[in-house]
């Protein structure tokens, strides 16, 4: 499991991680790697009351590293706050 990533970005707190999947048996090792990547969002400084939500990054294709599938949650989750990803958003507090 990685480490998160986090990042501020327009009043709100993400949170990024990306979990390796299991491979294949007959997956070369030099394979890129497919990841699992989720995203915490919360507004910054919003106390107890803060709403927190997760969402799952969809990745079709597979990412050389976990830091390139995390910049992806990061970007992500930027779409999502400024309202980009259609029929998904965060809420106003």
């Amino acid at each position: 499991m990685s480490t998160p990533l986090s990042e501020h970005y327009k009043g709100f707190d993400i949170a990024v991680q990306a979990l390796r999947r299991e491979t294949d048996r007959d997956t070369p090792p030099d394979a890129p790697r497919h990841y699992d990547v989720i995203v915490t969002i919360s507004r910054s400084a919003g106390g107890a009351a803060a709403k927190t939500e997760m969402f799952g990054v969809p990745t079709p294709e597979p990412f050389d590293n976990p830091i390139a599938a995390s910049k992806t949650g990061i970007e992500y989750a930027r779409d999502l706050i400024d309202g980009k990803i259609e029929g998904q958003s965060v809420d106003s507090p």
